[in-house]
């Protein structure tokens, strides 16, 4: 008869046989480890693991494991972060603004509910179309309705959803809101420093956890880098303004175009600007997976802590490479993120 192993999750005990994968072990006793794609891919599951041995689901950080991915190999002690709950709710859409010529902010009107931590996302079905996964985000600029959800979302020509957006998909349009999910989210702590960085509308995510910083300890010091394509793109511009206001806040925006109307932005990727890196300091970097591999690797580099919210496609939740296996396929096709 198989030994039975002992996994202890937050101080509770359950029972899984050797080769249990961590996910089914908690939830088939009770556990309610949030998850969504169950392919190692959102980082919704990802629980830490401070006593035992498990097999597979590794992730960048040491110790952390996917639990969707990880079997149990012996006793385990795992911890894993108190989250909302995923949930599932119907909503109309309030507004479809645009942003800038290739962004759109669509702004949800949505029932009270648990509260996405600043930097998870959620899964938006609009009535008639495939779901997409877009992240909460503030309001850019006041004042405005503080109780809309909003999503920022780069308009593609042939983007079945983005496309459809302020044509077909209007005020009053139904949405269909689960989750929230991701493990790229705020969390209050001491350090030294926070380096935020994003490009595109990775900004979404990243411009909710500033604002949580922010609001956590006026005096932070944080360094934010906004990369964008053009001038034109750099719809966030209100937003920094705000951010700017604090005392120990350096922010950098970066486009990809030259050009000479100021100085102020930047030529090149935000990675270029990245300062020097300690385990001082933890970095958050959301947007294209270029930027967020880069990142990510100078992170490592540097001792630093970080989490990571790449916008890979779709299709990219349906199998199991690992991160940065993702990050070099999607890179190397050129394809662009349909996620947001």
């Amino acid at each position: 008869m198989p030994k039975i192993c002992k996994v202890t999750i937050n101080g509770e005990t359950v029972p899984a046989r050797p080769g249990d994968l961590l996910l089914d072990a908690a939830l088939m006793n009770g556990i309610e480890l949030p998850h969504d794609c169950r392919s190692g891919y959102c980082g919704t599951c990802q629980v830490r693991v401070v006593n035992g041995r498990c097999f597979g689901g590794a992730t960048e950080n040491t110790n952390v494991v996917h639990a969707c991915q990880t079997r149990v190999i012996s006793d385990l002690h795992i911890v894993a972060e108190r989250t909302p709950h995923v949930t599932e709710n119907s909503a109309t859409v309030a507004d479809v603004i645009d942003l800038a010529p290739d962004v759109l902010e669509v702004c949800i009107e949505a029932p009270p509910g648990p509260t996405p931590l600043p930097g998870q996302y959620l899964s938006v079905r609009f009535r008639g179309y495939p779901p997409r996964y877009y992240s909460p985000t503030r309001p850019l600029d006041w004042p405005s309705d503080p109780n809309l959800i909003r999503f920022h979302v780069r308009r593609l020509a042939k983007g079945r959803v983005s496309s459809a957006l302020g044509r077909k998909i209007k005020r009053g349009h139904r949405v269909k809101l689960t989750g929230p999910f991701g493990a790229a989210y705020f969390r209050p702590q001491q350090c030294e420093r926070f380096v935020l960085v994003s490009s595109g509308t990775g900004f979404a995510p990243i411009w909710a956890i500033a604002e949580a910083a922010i609001k956590e300890n006026p005096r932070r010091h944080l360094v934010l880098i906004v990369g964008a394509r053009d001038l034109d793109s750099l719809y966030m511009i209100p937003a920094l303004c705000r951010l700017a206001r604090f005392p120990h806040v350096i922010i950098i925006p970066t486009v990809l175009r030259r050009q000479g109307v100021t100085p102020a932005v930047r030529f090149g990727q935000p990675t270029e600007y990245l300062p020097a890196l300690s385990p001082n300091d933890l970095i958050y970097v959301a947007g294209g997976p270029a930027v967020v591999n880069a990142t990510a690797q100078i992170a490592q580099s540097g001792g630093a802590s970080y989490f990571a919210d790449p916008f890979l496609p779709a299709v990219a939740k349906s199998n199991g490479e690992t991160f940065l296996a993702r990050s070099a396929r999607w890179i190397a096709s050129g394809l662009q993120s349909s996620r947001h």
